[in-house]
């Protein structure tokens, strides 16, 4: 499942983001499963999220920000600078990958995407994973600023050194907008599921679900909540988040 290489490799900065609704008022968390053909974990389910990439550490798309800028971003991420692009990535990989879009209006509402023609939807994800527009450009054509104040920072993960693909991932956790409706678009993913924590480990114990090391460490801290707004009152404490580097055998 996983390349190795002789030498170290350098990680690559990424995002990825932990949706989180209440059934009833349990959490239930949103998992996506990764295609047969998938170059990195095949077949697993995994958090939306991806590599960082160049615009969203733009000027064009920090100004489209609400609530959050760069230098408080990084407080939070504990960097001297750049922490904002970690926010906008995950924010751009939840829209991509599964089409909920953090994003306020300008009367402060998240959009009403369950109201709009699912092919329009898919257009306009269809051109951001196809590279044919951006953030920005989606944010200006529509008046909404990228929600990054929504985003929790939850965890921290760096695969280990002598993988071929190595990634430095900042998790957050974010409940699921209103009026959106979580869908696939494209070859990268398989299948999108909403499932409880505890579920979600008991079905990988039984060999149903493939869910890779740090996805089922996330989902044993998040099983322990029965209630969302718990769930998201622990996050939103002040902690001291340090990077985890599973060893090859924990993966």
């Amino acid at each position: 499942m996983f390349e190795v290489t002789g030498a170290p490799v350098s990680p690559a900065a990424a995002a990825a983001l932990i949706v989180v609704r209440a059934n009833g008022r349990t959490p239930q968390i949103l998992l996506l499963k990764r295609s047969s053909a998938a170059r990195f974990m095949p077949n697993a389910y995994v958090f939306p999220g991806g590599a960082v990439d160049g615009e969203d550490a733009s000027d064009g798309v920090y100004g489209l920000c609400a609530g959050l800028g760069d230098v408080d971003a990084s407080e939070r991420l504990g960097l001297p600078a750049g922490g904002l692009k970690f926010f906008v990535a995950a924010v751009r990989e939840s829209f991509e990958e599964c089409g909920l879009l953090y994003a306020y209006e300008a009367a402060g509402r998240m959009p009403d995407l369950a109201s709009w023609p699912p092919g329009r939807l898919r257009e306009l994800r269809a051109a951001l994973n196809g590279g044919r527009s951006g953030l920005a450009a989606l944010c200006r054509e529509h008046g909404w600023r990228a929600a990054v104040d929504r985003l929790i920072y939850f965890s921290h993960w760096i695969t280990p050194a002598h993988m071929k693909r190595r990634f430095d991932t900042r998790f957050f956790i974010a409940r699921a907008p209103q009026n959106q409706i979580a869908s696939l678009v494209g070859e990268e993913m398989s299948d999108l599921i909403w499932v409880e924590a505890r579920d979600a480990l008991a079905n990988f114990a039984a060999g149903r679900l493939e869910l890779m090391f740090p996805t089922r460490t996330l989902l044993g801290q998040i099983a322990a909540y029965d209630d969302v707004d718990a769930l998201l009152d622990f996050a939103q404490r002040p902690r001291q988040i340090t990077p985890i580097m599973p060893t090859m055998s924990d993966l």
